[in-house]
């Protein structure tokens, strides 16, 4: 009995030796809430757009395509860890059931975020700015 409790004690030192080791330098939503210009897009992403993120973590992306001068408004949530960025959107005008999730890369003062273009071209990649 008493190697089995010295076992669990080393698992339960080296779980917290490796959360102690995790990165603390990964931005929190404070930090990174604000809101992003569309900078760019390769592909047939959207022509104009942007990105408000909160420090409570939500996120609203507003876009508009070259076809349709509609803005296409979309709600959800977002998280950063270390050097991704992920959102899970609900578009405004579809069933709250319908969930996006779409994610990218955190690179400070900017994002991107990739996906498949619906029509089988290229990837998407939209890239956004904070001023």
């Amino acid at each position: 009995m008493r190697h089995l409790h010295r076992s669990r004690s080393a698992l339960v030192l080296a779980l917290v030796l490796a959360g102690a080791c995790s990165d603390s330098t990964a931005p929190t939503p404070l930090q990174v809430a604000g809101v992003y210009s569309l900078e760019s897009v390769s592909g047939r992403g959207p022509v104009a757009g942007s990105f408000t993120l909160t420090a409570d973590g939500r996120a609203e992306r507003r876009v508009r395509y070259a076809t349709d001068p509609t803005e296409i408004v979309f709600i959800g949530r977002f998280t950063v860890d270390g050097t991704t960025i992920a959102f899970n959107l609900v578009p405004g005008n579809m069933p709250a059931a319908f969930v996006w999730p779409v994610a990218g890369q955190w690179l400070g003062s900017q994002f991107t975020i990739k996906y498949p273009d619906p029509a089988d071209g290229p990837d998407i990649v939209e890239t956004y700015r904070r001023p």
